[in-house]
């Protein structure tokens, strides 16, 4: 008899080997299975099902391969709730929670308010959530990434309006204005490519992660057509990489002179927002 504790050691084991967190096994189990730690208690000393074996066994090869949990279990927790993700969508990250808190904070009762380059849908969701009277919108340039989104959203049932394009042109095209706007843009220059983990460059899409011109395209394009979206006194919102924030405050002065721009730290004292009242 295998029961649940022995595979859940040898998956440990092999993650030693692999140089790869422990903890790791652990969470990949308690997903797969929709357990919590205390389900995982109750269970370790059963015998491990032959469904769940098999399971198993397939999902430890795609983790001891370095894929990401996330894709492997479909699932990604974004400020307390479940959001379903995969490889057409960037996996959903704990700073950007605050940058979505600051935001919130920000908006008043029945704001319309839109998330350029939604991905997996979570910031449009939760926001939706956290006041029901938000009118919210999402665009995503990928129909892949709204596709998640969309189902995202049902899932949670709340009402989020998808818009299929580039940038705020499916904004402009409608004649949608907004009381505010926050954008999480892919903003990694590819000169970056090798410091980062091995995992992200392997599995997560470059689309969402890679932008142009050392990292400032995708803002660079927001801003130009900015007044065509935003309604007097919107709030604008933008996360941003540690060390882009000084050039950033330039190019958005340099366009639009008259504003206050505030550059904000996340809770690991890095430069995380970038924020201005229009």
């Amino acid at each position: 008899m295998v029961n649940y504790k022995t595979i859940l050691s040898d998956a440990k084991e092999k993650c030693v080997e692999r140089h790869i967190e422990t903890a790791r096994a652990e969470w990949l189990m308690l997903d797969l299975f929709d357990w919590s730690k205390a389900d995982y208690l109750m269970h370790m000393n059963d015998e491990i099902t032959v469904s769940h074996l098999k399971m198993f066994d397939e999902a430890e090869h795609r983790m001891l391969n370095g894929e990401p949990i996330q894709y492997i279990t479909g699932k990604q927790t974004f400020y307390g709730e479940v959001f379903n993700v995969n490889k057409n969508c960037l996996i959903p990250r704990p700073e950007t929670e605050e940058v979505m808190l600051h935001f919130y904070h920000q908006l008043e009762k029945g704001d319309t308010v839109v998330d350029v380059g939604t991905g997996s849908g979570n910031i449009p969701i939760v926001l939706k959530k956290l006041d029901s009277t938000f009118n919210v919108y999402a665009t995503d340039l990928y129909q892949n990434a709204l596709t998640v989104a969309k189902a995202n959203a049902e899932h949670h049932q709340v009402e989020v309006k998808f818009l299929h394009g580039d940038g705020l042109t499916p904004l402009i095209e409608q004649g949608i204005k907004v009381n505010g706007l926050i954008s999480n843009p892919p903003y990694i220059d590819s000169e970056e490519a090798e410091m980062m983990e091995d995992t992200v460059l392997k599995y997560e899409p470059h689309s969402a992660l890679f932008a142009a011109d050392n990292g400032y395209k995708v803002y660079d394009t927001i801003l130009d057509r900015l007044p065509e979206v935003l309604l007097p006194n919107a709030k604008v919102v933008f996360e941003i990489g540690f060390a882009q924030g000084p050039k950033l405050k330039e190019k958005i002065i340099a366009k639009y002179p008259t504003l206050d721009v505030q550059i904000i730290k996340d809770i690991n004292n890095n430069d995380r927002i970038i924020a201005f009242v229009w």
